[in-house]
């Protein structure tokens, strides 16, 4: 049997009315991470730092962070209970009085001939996580 390992990418990008330091805040304030990423999240925005995600549905994601840059990256490694691990990381752009928001998620692909399983990064994983943030970032600054 021959297995081989690639990476499956997803990277979704969206403007926010504010600078990149009040979107950092809601990138790292476990309350206002709440208002979007997950309906519960705890998080260490430390290197080695602790992340958990819970959601309404039961499903739990656990993961370490593996870079602080603040205001500008932060990114994590997390897996589902039964899943894959997957990279998660969010870069911030000052764009004039604006901050684009690009969230990178990478994780691998395992293929056996001439069977193929993939942990689950559908293109609209992001979308409705960044809708959010775009509300929550709104309310901050309200």
């Amino acid at each position: 049997m021959t297995l081989t390992r690639s990476d499956t990418e997803v990277s979704r990008s969206v403007e926010l009315d504010a600078p990149p330091a009040e979107v950092w805040d809601a990138l790292t304030e476990e309350a206002l991470l709440a208002e979007w990423l997950a309906d519960e999240v705890e998080l260490d925005a430390e290197p080695g730092g602790e992340i958990v995600c819970r959601y309404a549905d039961g499903e739990e994601r656990r993961g370490e962070v593996e870079l602080v840059d603040e205001a500008e990256r932060l990114a994590w490694s997390w897996r589902r209970e039964g899943g894959s691990t997957s990279r998660v990381e969010l870069v911030l752009d000052a764009v004039a009085d604006r901050t684009r928001l690009t969230v990178i998620e990478t994780a691998p692909v395992i293929e056996t001939a001439p069977l193929r399983a993939t942990g689950p990064l559908p293109a609209a994983t992001w979308d409705a996580p960044l809708a959010r943030l775009r509300h929550a970032v709104r309310l901050v600054l309200a």
